[in-house]
């Protein structure tokens, strides 16, 4: 239930390649939920129960996004079967295997996919559920024949605490999800209790107990010598007691962090230093992770940002490759609760770029908040605007910037394809 979300259908992909049948249910129709189809899987996207196959309760398990509503006609339709939310599932599969985990309010994508990449270069096969499309595979999902299994572990409604890794790595601990903790001390102490949950070594630069640090010089694991050329970085991965020269053409400078994590996980499972750093500079990146999508008449650029912490790397990367250009950034912000919350950083943010455009908020599992709109956040940023999906277009066409932003992690990636034709 939700299979077209990034995180259920890599669920979705993993049964069906081991040929078990697999039927769902999404809201709309997607490039993603096609896939799936095409894949192999029944997909509906109505409520209406006469959909469903006729498999059995005693032999059927529906698999559930705690993302949707407690309504939904298909939870009434369910209630003789055997239900588990999302997390309870990749537990379940991760507990057959030596679980590899990336947890971390950011970067946690970027860091599995890097991971990923690493070690079926090295030779040691993973199996892997990633919360984005890779850019070499065309898939969130790797089915391998080790025992060796990546996931990301999601502080979302505590889900990661059905996980207990082999090995983990924290990338970062910031406020997020407050509609769920309440404060960051509530955060803090849920990913410490994760840390515990792992069996062997978890890597990290934040402040938790009982980590391995990474990061800083001298530590576990370090870049080096970091010289940045044309959206891509290169520098010296020093792992252990070895230095190896390597890049990573992935423009951001977080992602070095992001790589360091990965190459001191891929170590821990095996991969030797020099495999590491021979295998870092051929990862092409992640879909919606600073994706180019044009570079010429205009650069077009599209990333899932949805945090201000994120939005402050993306834009460090931005002033860092196009200094004197013009940038319109296009923002959708995700969720009511987390507009309200992060409202000043928000704010803070995009009145860095000389022009911005903020869409609807993107509600997802969330009914609107009094007094939290688009209109009023624009408000609090110099120059900003609330623009309408069916105006965007035209809109940006008269405006005259060299550098388009198109950002946040709700359904803004459907605008992609239209305005790159109407900029060609």
């Amino acid at each position: 239930m939700g299979i077209g979300g990034i995180g259920m259908s890599a669920i979705a992909r993993h049964y069906l390649r081991l040929g078990v049948p697999v039927f769902g249910y999404d809201k709309v129709r997607t490039p993603l939920s096609d896939a799936l189809e095409a894949e192999g899987a029944v997909v509906c996207f109505d409520e209406n129960p006469a959909h469903y196959p006729g498999w059995d309760a005693s032999t059927t398990t529906v698999i559930y996004t705690p993302a949707l509503p407690e309504t939904l006609e298909w939870f009434a339709f369910f209630k003789d079967f055997r239900c588990i939310k999302r997390a309870e599932a990749l537990g379940n599969i991760a507990s057959k295997g030596r679980c590899l985990a990336v947890a971390g309010t950011h970067g946690k994508t970027s860091t599995s996919a890097i991971l990923v990449h690493v070690l079926t270069e090295a030779g040691l096969d993973p199996t892997a559920f990633i919360g984005g499309i890779m850019t070499g595979s065309g898939t969130n999902y790797r089915l391998g024949n080790s025992d060796l299994v990546i996931v990301e572990a999601d502080e979302f409604d505590r889900s990661f605490l059905h996980l207990h890794p082999w090995a983990a790595a924290v990338t970062t601990t910031d406020e997020d999800h407050l509609d769920i903790y309440g404060d960051s001390g509530a955060l803090l102490e849920t990913f410490d209790a994760f840390v515990r949950q792992v069996t062997g070594p978890t890597f990290s630069a934040a402040q938790l107990e009982s980590i391995t640090t990474v990061g800083d010089i001298g530590s576990h694991c370090w870049a080096s010598e970091i010289t940045p050329a044309q959206g891509a970085y290169h520098f010296t991965l020093n792992l252990g007691e070895e230095q190896h020269k390597t890049s990573l053409q992935m423009p951001g400078r977080h992602n070095i962090y992001n790589a360091v994590l990965a190459a001191a996980l891929a170590h821990t499972a095996g991969a030797t230093p020099a495999q590491i750093a021979q295998a870092l500079p051929s990862f092409q990146g992640i879909k919606r992770r600073f994706e180019f999508h044009l570079q010429s008449p205009v650069v077009l650029i599209e990333d899932y940002a949805h945090h201000p912490t994120e939005l402050k790397a993306l834009l460090d990367s931005i002033d860092e490759l196009y200094p004197t250009q013009k940038i319109t950034m296009v923002f959708q912000p995700h969720l009511f609760s987390r507009t309200r919350d992060f409202q000043d950083g928000f704010k803070n943010q995009l009145s860095r770029t000389e022009q911005c455009l903020l869409l609807p908020i993107y509600p997802a599992r969330e009914l609107p908040i009094e007094g939290i709109t688009s209109e009023v956040l624009a408000a609090g940023i110099s120059g900003a605007s609330v623009v309408q999906k069916d105006t965007l277009v035209p809109t940006l066409l008269a405006s005259d910037s060299d550098v388009i932003l198109l950002v946040g992690a709700g359904d803004i990636g459907q605008l992609v394809a239209p305005l790159k034709s109407a900029l060609l």
